[in-house]
């Protein structure tokens, strides 16, 4: 299950971020982030729960499942409402809960996450903060109950779920809130949609942000679809 926020008010945080708007950021975090759950061996569906038209397009074309997200009363409330749509749909199917903003994921390591997550009744991932969460599993949807929002890697931790540890996994880790967090991006490879919209624009940005390194991307527009063709075949 993919939450996703009205674009026009997603990413606040990186609303100075020079050459892109923050809609237009967030819009292409989604798709890449969309892209590679799609790509993951092992998942069966995608819900995507948004209350957001474009969104909702693109993912039904893609062969997503859409819900719509209204009345808005938050993430939380929008992953439950999902949660008992995916609970009619799989009845007692292990399902996930993936935040829609991890433009650098590798379909591969989403795959190794979510199989450890298996072996629990409840688990989460913290992002590379560690304060937040970006996955949350549960061996059947209505056992999720979402924590997300503040220190939710905390809450999820006191509230049971079982945290997964011990991953070379930094790609599912990194959801990108700030300039900073974007710079890290780049530098592991960011997918298709992130790529095109930043262009050249990330390199004199990156150096502005706290020395984080200005790399090129080494996952660009035409070398991506050779980055993902080492993922193992479904």
């Amino acid at each position: 299950m993919l939450p996703v926020k009205p674009f026009r008010q997603a990413k606040t945080r990186l609303a100075l971020w020079p050459g892109a708007p923050r809609a237009s950021l967030a819009h292409a975090f989604f798709r890449d982030t969309l892209d590679a759950v799609l790509d993951t061996p092992g998942v069966a569906r995608v819900l995507v729960v948004t209350n957001d038209p474009q969104a909702t397009r693109e993912a039904t074309s893609l062969g997503a499942l859409t819900i719509v997200d209204r009345p808005r009363r938050g993430l939380n409330a929008a992953i439950r409402r999902a949660a008992i749509h995916a609970h009619a749909l799989t009845l007692h199917q292990p399902t996930a809960v993936l935040t829609a903003d991890l433009p650098a994921l590798r379909s591969a390591e989403l795959q190794s996450v979510l199989a450890t997550a298996a072996v629990h009744a409840r688990s989460f991932l913290a992002d590379h903060t560690r304060q937040g969460t970006t996955l949350l599993a549960a061996a059947r949807p209505l056992l999720l109950l979402p924590s997300f929002e503040g220190n939710s890697s905390r809450s999820h931790r006191l509230s049971g779920a079982r945290e997964v540890t011990g991953l070379d996994v930094p790609t599912v880790k990194l959801d990108v809130d700030t300039p900073e967090d974007l710079c890290r991006a780049w530098h592991l490879g960011v997918g298709d949609h992130t790529s095109a919209l930043l262009g050249a624009t990330v390199e004199p940005s990156a150096a502005a942000h706290r020395g984080v390194s200005p790399f090129k991307s080494p996952r660009t527009v035409s070398s991506s679809t050779q980055a993902r063709s080492d993922d193992p075949a479904l």
